[in-house]
């Protein structure tokens, strides 16, 4: 796991030098930087955290033999070793253990098809001395980030790109300006959806895509998505058996390093199964993390659940019980961290935090929802198809007059999009903080007019919906699995984790597996009112009985009873007129009775926290110098 920096047309040793500090967060361990100015200029750095290969020969920026390929590589290849034999027997000669030189050994074989070989998760780029060429490519789910930013300049065309904004904004060369546009999408998301960012100008390169920068052009390509096919046939036994030992395999792959290995653990199945496999696997003694509250989060604190399993499996368990006190005075460092604004990640920053001090590499349970169908909306969805039949067989003049009334019929209007409305009319009400109304409601003339015509939240989401598909639960499952899950999740989980210096595996998303649970049938995952059943079927036989037991829900923090107590005053603050007014985004007045409707106890705390870390993160990133953004 590291960071990279790189530079095309700009060869420059203090601005990689600067690269290099801002990202050290990332690889603490060693970091090397690779300049060259013929015959195109270029700059080249990665910061290490030694995971695998611990020698020096493992070192970056990588050359191959002839000098004429250099890599900068952030992740891990978990295939690394069996496709090292496949390249060794095709006649490629290896100089360390790493799966770095595995990489790129792949491309001089295949080119930008060595993506299609790979099985892990990465962010990584490749430059030809030869052709003055770069080669960038992203893991097909989205675990590893990749941001870009392209300028004119001179008469030519030059590429940044790194692993975090404060990496691009380190080397002084971008102005920091807000991106409006993604701005209105962050409202709508609580997360800033790719290829947007929030700074003006910057990129990010979407999960599953590769880029290619030659004599001054940029092109970006899909080479994955989640599969459309028929659904697996045989029994549900086999088809259990065989995610079974898909979830093996994925987490033993996974548990390959050259250092120690732990695990996070909550109260729920994923984490749960993760533990017990890895447990399995291993054979020996683990390490795992938990997180927990003092009295303001007693009603939703898991340490119980989580203490049961680490118990069940002997696991050497660590709890970090978090207080208000405590996110009030790191506030500024978490901000930092988070890269972008969202509304989510605080919990990933405080347990990463603990194992970051133990071990180097944790294992998380995150994807089984988006996987398995195990969220809320997604037997709300299910229902309302049963409803919406039901709606259908009415007369038509009686829906008519019912659709007559939403106007002035709160009831009405909020049937309707279930009613009548399409996957994504539904997928509004469960995943969006603002409509569109409330956002150009919310903003200053200044901003609408930056804005211009901005592209609705509502119409970004239609890229995702797949013709082929009908069914609610497989519409769902991809809008989770291609929007929520890498723009939020597992975005805030690679900068949150980075910021501790700890690499976070994510087994349960493994892309075969991806590809096999795609072509699961609907109700082998939600099953009456039994989320993820063909998920807790394939590991019923790992968990204690009371786990298996306990209802679902989703891991929560006390956020609301923070910003009522602890973290008042920042509330206050960034709720302020003078700061509302000097920011200029947001109209005072309504974004303040934001605000006042959640003291009121109206309304979700994400709708003014969304709008307090937007402000928090604008006065570190925007505000301050950016050379000064370091961790």
């Amino acid at each position: 796991m590291c960071g990279i920096w790189g530079a095309v047309n700009l060869a420059d040793e203090h601005l990689a030098e600067l690269a290099a500090q801002a990202m050290r967060h990332r690889g603490p361990d060693d970091y090397g930087i690779y300049v060259n100015r013929e015959p195109v200029p270029v700059s080249l750095v990665n910061a290490r955290l030694s995971i695998i290969d611990l020698s020096e020969a493992a070192h970056q920026p990588l050359v191959n033999e002839d000098g004429r390929y250099w890599i900068v590589y952030n992740g891990e290849v978990f295939n690394f070793q069996p496709l090292r034999q496949v390249l060794e027997e095709a006649g490629h000669r290896f100089r360390s253990h790493s799966d770095t030189e595995v990489i790129l050994h792949a491309y001089e074989q295949w080119g930008e098809s060595c993506v299609d070989y790979l099985r892990g998760m990465f962010a990584f780029a490749i430059w030809d001395t030869r052709e003055g060429k770069l080669f960038a490519a992203r893991d097909r789910l989205g675990i590893k980030p990749l941001y870009y930013h392209l300028e004119r300049k001179n008469g030519q065309t030059r590429l940044l790109f790194g692993s975090e904004l404060k990496t691009l904004l380190s080397s002084g060369l971008i102005e920091p300006r807000i991106n409006l546009a993604a701005l209105h999408h962050y409202l709508s998301f609580y997360a800033v959806p790719a290829p947007y960012t929030i700074l003006e100008g910057v990129q990010a390169l979407p999960a599953g895509h590769h880029m290619t920068f030659h004599e001054g052009r940029l092109t970006v390509t899909r080479y994955w998505d989640v599969p459309v096919g028929e659904p697996l046939t045989g029994s549900e036994d086999e088809i259990i058996q065989r995610l079974r030992a898909l979830l093996e395999e994925s987490i033993r792959l996974r548990m390959i390093a050259d250092v120690p290995v732990g695990a996070f653990l909550s109260g729920g199945i994923d984490s749960a199964a993760v533990v017990a496999l890895m447990t399995r696997i291993s054979g020996e003694r683990l390490r795992t993390f938990s997180v927990g509250f003092d009295h303001h989060g007693a009603d939703i604190d898991e340490r119980s659940a989580a203490r049961l399993m680490a118990e069940h499996y002997g696991t050497e368990h660590t709890e970090v019980i978090v207080t208000g006190h405590d996110v009030r005075a790191g506030i500024e460092q978490m901000i930092l961290a988070l890269d972008q604004p969202s509304g989510d990640g605080l919990n990933t920053y405080l347990v990463a935090q603990a194992a970051g001090q133990a071990v180097k590499v944790a294992l998380s349970g995150l994807g089984g929802d988006e996987l398995f169908a195990g969220y809320p909306q997604f037997s709300v969805f299910r229902q309302a198809d049963s409803v919406r039949r039901a709606w259908q067989t009415l007369p038509g003049g009686l829906r008519r007059a019912v659709w007559s009334t939403r106007r002035f019929n709160p009831l009405a209007a909020r049937a309707m999009p279930w009613l009548e409305g399409g996957v994504l009319d539904r997928y509004e009400r469960v995943r969006f903080l603002y409509s569109e109304q409330e956002k150009l409601r919310l903003y200053t003339p200044g901003t609408v007019a930056g804005l211009a015509a901005p592209e609705p939240s509502h119409q970004y989401l239609e890229r995702f919906i797949h013709p082929a598909e009908s069914d609610s639960l497989v519409q769902l499952m991809r809008l989770e699995l291609k929007h929520y899950m890498p723009h939020t999740l597992l975005r805030d989980t690679d900068a949150m984790s980075m910021a501790h210096s700890l690499e976070v595996r994510v087994p349960l998303i493994d892309h075969k597996l991806v590809e096999m649970a795609a072509r699961i049938p609907p109700g082998m995952k939600l099953r009456g009112k039994q989320t993820k059943w063909v998920f807790i079927e394939a590991v019923r036989d790992l968990l204690p009985p009371e786990v298996l037991a306990r209802p679902k829900r989703g891991f929560e923090m006390p956020v609301a009873r923070w910003m009522r107590n602890d973290l008042r005053d920042v509330l206050e603050d960034t709720f302020s007129r003078d700061s509302l007014r000097r920011r200029g985004v947001f109209q005072p007045e309504a974004a303040r009775a934001i605000y006042q409707c959640f003291l009121g106890g109206e309304g979700p705390y994400l709708r003014p926290w969304s709008l307090a870390v937007f402000e928090l993160w604008c006065r570190q990133f925007i505000d301050a110098a950016p050379r000064r953004l370091r961790l």
